[in-house]
């Protein structure tokens, strides 16, 4: 039975996010206290705990939603916002807090320019976005200079902050926290961040008129892909997992992050439809959980089984529907819908993250903070993903 996505379905729940932007967008032009100053309008991921935030992988997130209702001009201000931080810093900060400055996020910063493009076709601009972009993969996520030595083995990237421990590379990770590290981030080259970084060169190619740097770029990207497949792909199992540079083998752990070369279109066909066949592992009555149910920490962590997140659920959906699994892509993507809606009638807010099994408001860490209601990226996936999908 085809599932239908239909834009009236969920009327109250977008008049709620339409309304909600207000209090989620800040200005904050000059230093003070913790927060640098940024000089364009920005979201927040909430007005609580993440107030006055401007984070780089939400930033993504939120501009999905922010094109697609009418906000290209914010969400242009939010990536000069981070190409501001990127020239002044020589870094894309996780966040605009001074103490963030040695640490930065899963990069996006193609996407987003391009998101912005495709709403407001200012190439001039585009190309501007995607020297600095290149700019952040050579200097930082490809520089074997820096104190936070990112290229560790056969070019590939991992997480790693400017102090090099475990625990700060899982934030920069954005996964912060998770069973999928097993509190050693340092030691595995992540399947997401390389998927990112491929995609990061097939941009630059595609956008740049120099021939030369095209094929340099062309054949970088392929290498990279090759490499992924050699190292994360697991064909008996039908699935890409992170590698353990040290222990020179793969992870068994199974969590969305293998969905991204698909919504970078790093897989083949033939390993992008084994991919699809595992959705089973994570698919439940509200949508996806982040990783495997069991072999878990001993204690939780909220990027773990049971929580759903909106943002993963863009890269799973995006990811299938760049491989033509469109009725999958819209299976889950209803689910995820429908557990946003049911709970926004039940509290009248959304969340920054869902607890997908028992269909409920997301677990927390107890040892960090509350789930908070918002929520920035929640509000703008669904609006994207229901744009996506509107029965016309």
């Amino acid at each position: 039975m085809e599932t239908s996505i239909k834009k009236d379905d969920y009327k109250e729940c977008l008049q709620y996010i339409e309304k909600y932007w207000k209090e989620l967008i800040y200005y904050h032009p000059k230093d003070k206290h913790l927060h640098l100053g940024l000089p364009n309008k920005y979201v927040m991921p909430c007005t609580r705990i993440f107030k006055k935030d401007q984070f780089y992988w939400d930033t993504y997130f939120i501009i999905v939603g922010l094109v697609k209702c009418g906000r290209a001009d914010l969400a242009k201000g939010m990536v000069d916002n981070l190409v501001f931080l990127f020239k002044k810093f020589k870094i894309v900060p996780m966040r605009n807090r001074y103490y963030n400055l040695g640490i930065s996020q899963i990069p996006f910063l193609t996407s987003m320019a391009i998101e912005v493009f495709e709403a407001e076709k200012n190439k001039s601009w585009l190309l501007k976005i995607l020297q600095v972009a290149e700019s952040e993969l050579k200097n930082y996520w490809m520089n074997s200079r820096r104190v936070e030595k990112h290229i560790v083995y056969k070019n590939l990237s991992r997480y790693c902050d400017h102090y090099i421990t475990h625990l700060a590379a899982e934030h920069e990770s954005g996964w912060d926290m998770t069973s999928r590290f097993n509190d050693r981030c340092l030691d595995y080259l992540p399947v997401d961040l390389n998927a990112c970084l491929y995609k990061y060169e097939l941009d630059i190619a595609k956008w740049n008129s120099d021939k030369k740097k095209v094929n340099i770029y062309l054949g970088k990207a392929e290498k990279r892909q090759r490499t992924i497949s050699q190292l994360m792909w697991n064909e008996k199992k039908g699935f890409f997992f992170d590698y353990n540079y040290r222990k020179k083998k793969q992870s068994n752990f199974y969590s969305l992050a293998g969905f991204y070369p698909l919504w970078a279109k790093a897989a083949t066909f033939s390993q992008a439809i084994k991919v699809k066949d595992k959705l089973h592992l994570f698919e439940y009555k509200g949508g996806l959980a982040n990783t495997q149910s069991h072999s878990l920490s001993d204690e939780f962590k909220q990027h773990d089984y049971p929580n759903g997140w909106a943002h993963q659920h863009w890269i799973v959906v995006k990811g299938l529907l760049n491989y033509g699994f469109k009725e999958d892509a819209k299976r889950i993507a209803k689910k995820w819908l429908d557990l946003n809606k049911n709970v926004f009638l039940k509290t009248g807010q959304f969340w920054e993250k869902y607890n997908v099994v028992k269909c409920k408001i997301g677990e927390s860490n107890s040892y960090r903070y509350p789930t908070q209601s918002g929520f920035g990226w929640t509000n703008a996936v669904f609006v994207r993903l229901i744009d996506e999908f509107n029965a016309k």
